[in-house]
């Protein structure tokens, strides 16, 4: 899918007139409109967070293998009156000092399931930053070649406004000379007035689009440029290439895969409860009248205990059971995502073709319009066209390039489009992942290959 297509001068001219617009001294490329994105979007930072969170979660687990220690103190008063207190009673100072340490030596792998539950839970995290960031990011490409679709049709519209401007200005010469007649006034007023309004409908198009922009990128749009349709040489030959290319690397499915991966090691954690687990308990206490019985009592004490479930009413294997169907669960969102993805790819295929098909058309329909106009003011100015005609010319004009305007853009939101269903959106246009969308494999391959640029 490679072409050459080219906004017609008169279609691609961007709007210096509007006095509600300051030009910038810098101009806002897409690829910096999408950075931006990326850095400041709420739903982008929100999900950036809730990796983060997850990643706690992994350091959580992994305490399981280390050992607790706890330190208990105690000191007050005590009465007691027991038999070794008859006939009387004791009300003693009570002291008490003690620390234990406690070790795991087997939890039937609880804690390891749990390093890969939360571990496979990050990666899931990771992956759906990276596809909050990618639709994301077609969303504000899609602003922003809004704003620009809205600024050249208006542009369109303010030259077809001009020339009913002229026409009226000759027709009305030309009536008050006695030339002309009364009802081509009406007439070219008529269209004159529809211009106008026209023209103040597609100045409320140009603000709504400058405030979705504003709404996605987090700025109103400044000085941005035409991107091009270089993105649309990165498409695969086939759809079917396409697809292979969004099932390898497509964060949704990604995450789905990582969701599944953190139901299984979830199922080996509820196995655990049919292990025994073995501690290593190590103490050591010093305490003072304690029951009424004046003295120090000092003691230390290093124990292997095992503590192993016999019975709990059948809670544990239908536990294990609730995850066997959560993992299933878990392998059908895997198909639907990639139903879904799919589904996309097709989509934006179909688009891109359908407006590649359109394009040539539409471009020869610009040009003939516009011959037809010149065409006809010469025959008017020599009584061979009627007024309808004329005007009829420059409405023509209007509506082809309108729809090649919006054919022309809805190409390059196509290529964008495509490059997104495959998952590749950011990487076509060379923009960094945030640090949170990096898995740990992504993570360790950076490490390595910060390490080896250090060793060089």
């Amino acid at each position: 899918m490679k072409s050459n297509y080219k906004l017609l001068a008169l279609c691609g001219s961007i709007l210096t007139g509007l006095t509600t617009y300051h030009a910038p001294v810098m101009a806002q490329s897409l690829v910096q409109a999408v950075e931006q994105t990326i850095q400041s979007n709420p739903e982008i930072l929100a999900e950036a967070n809730r990796r983060l969170s997850v990643d706690k979660t992994i350091d959580q687990a992994r305490a399981g293998y280390a050992p607790t220690v706890d330190l208990n103190l105690g000191y007050g008063r005590e009465y007691t009156k027991n038999p070794a207190t008859r006939p009387g009673s004791e009300t003693l100072t009570r002291g008490e000092a003690s620390i234990t340490a406690k070790q795991m030596l087997y939890d039937g792998f609880y804690t390891k399931s749990e390093v890969d539950r939360t571990t496979a839970s990050s990666e899931s995290a990771g992956y759906a930053v990276t596809d909050i960031s990618e639709r994301t990011s077609l969303q504000a490409i899609g602003a922003y070649l809004d704003v620009l679709r809205r600024q050249d049709l208006l542009e369109l519209t303010r030259v077809n406004l001009q020339s009913h401007e002229t026409i009226f200005s000759q027709i009305e010469q030309r009536s008050e000379s006695g030339v002309g007649r009364r009802a081509d006034v009406d007439q070219a007023q008529a269209r004159l007035a529809l211009s106008k309004s026209n023209l103040e409908s597609q100045l409320g198009n140009v603000e709504d689009a400058r405030t979705d922009f504003q709404r996605v990128v987090g700025s109103m749009p400044e000085n941005i440029t035409n991107p091009g349709d270089d993105c649309c040489n990165n498409a695969p030959a086939t759809v079917e290439d396409a697809i292979k290319i969004a099932y390898n690397q497509h964060p949704t499915l990604r995450t789905a895969l990582a969701n599944h991966e953190a139901s299984l090691a979830q199922e080996n954690s509820a196995k655990a409860a049919f292990h025994p687990r073995v501690d290593l308990d190590l103490g050591a206490s010093a305490n003072n009248n304690l029951d009424g019985e004046p003295g120090q009592d000092k003691g230390l004490y290093a124990m292997f205990r095992l503590q192993y479930n016999l019975l709990n009413g059948g809670a544990d294997k239908a536990r294990v059971e609730q995850i066997e169907f959560l993992s299933e669960q878990q392998k059908e969102l895997i198909n639907h995502a990639k139903r879904e993805i799919e589904l996309d790819v097709r989509l934006a295929w179909n688009a891109l073709e359908n407006a590649e098909r359109r394009l040539p058309g539409l471009q020869q329909r610009v040009e003939a319009a516009e011959k037809t106009r010149e065409a006809y003011a010469a025959q008017f100015r020599v009584g061979q066209r009627t007024l309808l005609d004329l005007l009829d010319s420059e409405n023509e004009l209007l509506s082809a390039g309108i729809a090649y305007t919006d054919v022309y853009y809805d190409r390059i939101y196509a290529c964008y489009w495509l490059m997104q269903a495959m998952g590749k959106l950011l990487e076509t246009m060379a923009i960094e992942q945030r640090e949170e969308a990096l898995t740990v494999a992504k993570q360790e391959n950076k490490s390595d290959a910060e390490e080896n640029t250090d060793i060089q």
